[in-house]
């Protein structure tokens, strides 16, 4: 008896943890997946609206938002030994650039226009360095390693 009950209640649930849904009201962890199945993103989200929200309407409603924002299309050669390059898909025009080290100090900090920039670590020491572009309002955040 127990188990005619049990059953149905918990293929509900691993029914909705496969669809990735989250419940208003509720926060959680949703996972998108390439035609491949290789996991190519993971977002913690908290759903503030009335209804139940996927994975999928949440990449819709964010690639709206972000259509007119620059993307980096490259970031090279990382890990670098000093000089390396930043491409964009669309030029940027009088953005902030700032390097970061692990503990938040900001190494250097320059202005950037176009659609490729240079940067130099040669004078810092190897470690993992944050790259925060700040253009219109909107910030990108990349991770670059220097080795000797």
């Amino acid at each position: 008896m127990l188990k005619k009950i049990l059953t149905p209640i918990l293929l509900f649930y691993s029914l909705q943890l496969f669809s990735q849904e989250i419940p208003s009201g509720s926060c959680g962890l949703l996972m998108t997946y390439d035609a491949a199945g290789n996991r190519t993103k993971r977002q913690y989200y908290c759903n503030n609206s009335s209804n139940r929200i996927s994975a999928s309407e949440l990449a819709k409603t964010e690639d709206a938002a972000s259509t007119d924002f620059e993307e980096v299309d490259a970031l090279y050669p990382n890990p670098t030994t000093g000089k390396f390059y930043i491409t964009f898909s669309k030029a940027i025009d009088n953005a902030i650039i700032q390097v970061l080290d692990v503990n938040g100090k900001i190494v250097q900090q320059l202005k950037g226009n176009g659609t490729r920039l240079e940067l130099d670590l040669s004078n810092q020491p190897s470690g993992t360095y944050f790259i925060l572009i700040k253009s219109n309002g909107k910030i990108i955040n990349k991770k670059v390693l220097k080795i000797s």
